[in-house]
């Protein structure tokens, strides 16, 4: 049945349409964010780890140890996937450069951004491609799927 009745109303089996609740609007998937990160990682290719942690940031990659690490907590489905993407870019871009290469780049674009007066996380702009990646990648994958 499409409905699932709130109270018990049985009158010749039929229930009082204004005490239903529709069923599937119950019906909450689960899911498990730290399979569902590492299926993202490995379907980019990837050999990153993925790892919780307490933390005031959505997440980070360190790309000495080659670890995703994602907060315990996220106030959106949404956001958990565009910070797990965001993260797999920094990856694919130390996948593609090499650490040595990729960390010069990203710290002179810090330097950039510090030097300019600006916010070195929020004006530097590999952390600007990474989440434009995250979003487009989002907004073609994911979307419609995760409301």
């Amino acid at each position: 049945s499409e409905f699932l009745d709130s109270k018990v109303y049985t009158t010749n089996r039929q229930f009082k349409l204004c005490d239903m609740i529709k069923l599937k609007d119950l019906l909450v998937e689960r899911i498990d964010y730290l399979d569902t990160a590492k299926q993202l990682v490995k379907k980019y290719k990837l050999k990153s780890k993925v790892k919780f942690v307490s933390s005031k940031d959505h997440g980070d990659y360190d790309w000495d140890s080659d670890v995703i690490n994602l907060n315990t907590t996220f106030p959106s489905l949404m956001e958990f996937y565009i910070t797990v993407l965001h993260e797999i870019h920094h990856a694919l871009q130390v996948k593609k450069y090499g650490v040595k290469k990729f960390i010069k780049k990203y710290n002179q674009a810090n330097n950039l951004a510090t030097h300019s007066g600006l916010d070195p996380y929020n004006n530097n702009k590999w952390e600007k491609k990474a989440q434009n990646w995250a979003k487009d990648q989002y907004n073609r994958h994911f979307k419609n799927r995760s409301k």
